[in-house]
């Protein structure tokens, strides 16, 4: 591909407002008028509206994207605020689904974008009809825990979608971004990276999500200005001054189950999560319907604060947050036996 001319003349299709409130990034050559017209006619979904997903929905509009889709389901809490844009202390004392606040706070930057908010769980039974429906023309990972990666992985393979991995954890992140000239992140990755989410470190300094966005971005904008993903795998350790960049264009793997003939999509399409799940530190996920959302007085405890998307209620002494859709995090919890103990102890309260 040619290197776009330094000198960048209003394109016919751009108006005069738009050339003038994008000129500084249009002057940058690799990008250009191109790049920026192919941004502003580009649909992308952000998958997640936490640390690294919020960032990057903020600098996507700042930047003019035309469309943007977000998808998350939890709320803004305070302990959110240190490292998650765009968000402020009436968002979580509120109790404010994170997708809404934040496409709230996104219109007042950029107007003219159009901006989908999905308040909704990411699973393996859903995933595809969601894409399918939506019709983006590339995936962000903004989420926060490793495991989904490899479900973004087969479900952008079989639906022929771009995407940008992005992982952050303590002070190490990760990034690598995926068309299908290269390997797949299954050629890379068969088990978690040293950037896999850890419960047991649950923890995330600001500096590291600035640096993986930026470089998420970035590979967007090689993309859109047609000179293609870097091929390149990115570690990020911000603290300590150091970075390492390796060049993966030629490491795919001809036995790979996913991008190496077979198509076999392990995650994709399996069971619901199970209806007690164990999340981070001393944390549970338990599942119930959703109808129990509006009956949720007869949980035993006190219902402590409530709005249309969710509940916090005080189970035992124990916080529990519950949401519309049935899911419920419960903190507090010693171990798995006293975990499904106490769902069957909820479960039989609500019969």
């Amino acid at each position: 591909m040619m290197p776009h001319s330094g000198h960048t003349e209003e394109s016919p299709s751009m108006n005069s407002a738009s050339a003038d409130r994008f000129s500084r990034q249009t002057r940058y050559a690799p990008f250009g008028v191109k790049g920026q017209k192919a941004l502003e006619s580009a649909h992308l979904i952000v998958m997640g509206a936490g640390a690294l997903g919020s960032h990057l929905a903020e600098q996507l509009v700042r930047m003019g994207v035309g469309k943007l889709t977000i998808v998350d389901m939890d709320i803004v809490e305070i302990s959110n605020l240190h490292r998650q844009a765009l968000y402020d202390e009436a968002d979580a004392l509120e109790m404010r689904p994170k997708v809404y606040a934040l496409a709230d706070k996104l219109r007042q930057i950029n107007s003219e974008v159009e901006i989908q908010p999905l308040y909704q769980e990411i699973t393996p039974t859903n995933i595809e009809r969601l894409l399918t429906d939506v019709t983006p023309d590339m995936l962000l990972d903004g989420m926060d825990h490793f495991a989904i990666r490899f479900l973004f992985n087969e479900v952008c393979h079989k639906l022929g979608l771009p995407w940008v991995y992005g992982a952050a954890v303590g002070g190490k992140g990760t990034i690598y971004a995926i068309d299908y000239t290269g390997p797949c992140l299954r050629c890379l990755m068969s088990e978690a990276p040293e950037t896999a989410e850890s419960c047991a470190i649950n923890s995330v300094i600001p500096p590291v999500i600035l640096q993986v966005v930026s470089y998420q971005i970035a590979e967007v904008m090689r993309y859109l200005a047609g000179t293609g993903f870097s091929g390149k795998l990115l570690t990020v350790d911000p603290f300590n001054m150091k970075q390492q960049s390796m060049d993966v264009s030629r490491m795919k793997n001809p036995d790979c189950p996913v991008c190496g003939g077979q198509a076999a999509y392990e995650l994709l399409g399996v069971a619901e999560p199970k209806w007690v799940e164990g999340s981070c530190g001393d944390t549970y996920v338990f599942r119930f319907k959703s109808q129990h959302f509006d009956n949720a007085d007869l949980f035993p405890g006190h219902i402590l604060k409530t709005n249309p998307y969710v509940k916090l209620l005080d189970i035992d002494g124990r916080s529990a947050t519950l949401f519309k859709d049935g899911r419920m995090n419960v903190h507090g919890i010693e171990d798995a036996e006293t975990a499904e103990a106490l769902y069957q102890h909820l479960l039989k309260a609500m019969k």
